[in-house]
């Protein structure tokens, strides 16, 4: 796939949702950071709001993607399957830590291949967190290497939103995001074509 192209149809999807899409994740970033440096129990509301919040995004960018209506509350609708979100939460992290500990690449692996999760959760709210892992594992089966290869695209560009005052990282975090739903649309299609 060409990922600049589908960088490209990011930036153009996020013409006229550019304020709104900094706007949600501006909040995501303080709702998820500023509990963590309060004191350790913030650090577990943290780590509590982070997955369904993390949902939440997955829901905008997706509707954003699709051409559906984008709204801010989006960012709050993942706390509907809660257990199912934390518990995927509380798994992803803690395989990725093990992966990362044993020599970082199989971390990056265990993080590549959770990375539909949320996606999938968005899709289908009813669905059980064993099954949404296997299906982002599946989903990602061959294209890992592709969608690291996608998120590498972005390190010079939040290095030049640090270099911005930090605040131009606001204006990547939501193309990012939007490219990653778009990417998601695009395995979906591979999964589908495979059958």
């Amino acid at each position: 796939m060409d990922l600049l192209q589908l960088m490209q149809k990011a930036r153009t999807l996020l013409a006229t949702h550019w304020v709104l899409s900094i706007g949600v994740c501006f909040v995501y970033s303080l709702v998820v950071a500023v509990p963590a440096e309060l004191n350790s129990y913030g650090e577990m509301l943290s780590f509590l709001l982070a997955g369904p919040l993390q949902l939440g995004l997955c829901f905008f960018f997706l509707n954003l993607v699709r051409g559906e209506e984008t709204r801010f509350e989006l960012l709050f609708k993942g706390f509907k399957p809660l257990l199912t979100v934390l518990l995927c939460y509380a798994i992803i992290a803690a395989l990725t830590i093990v992966g990362l500990i044993l020599l970082i690449v199989p971390g990056i692996i265990v993080a590549l291949g959770f990375s539909m999760t949320y996606y999938i959760i968005a899709d289908d709210p009813e669905i059980t967190f064993q099954v949404a892992l296997e299906q982002s594992w599946k989903l990602t089966d061959g294209y890992k290497m592709e969608l690291w290869v996608l998120n590498l695209r972005f390190i010079p560009w939040y290095i030049l939103g640090l270099l911005c005052l930090i605040v131009g990282v606001f204006a990547v975090i939501p193309w990012h995001n939007t490219t990653l739903a778009l990417y998601y649309e695009h395995l979906k299609e591979q999964q589908l074509s495979s059958i």
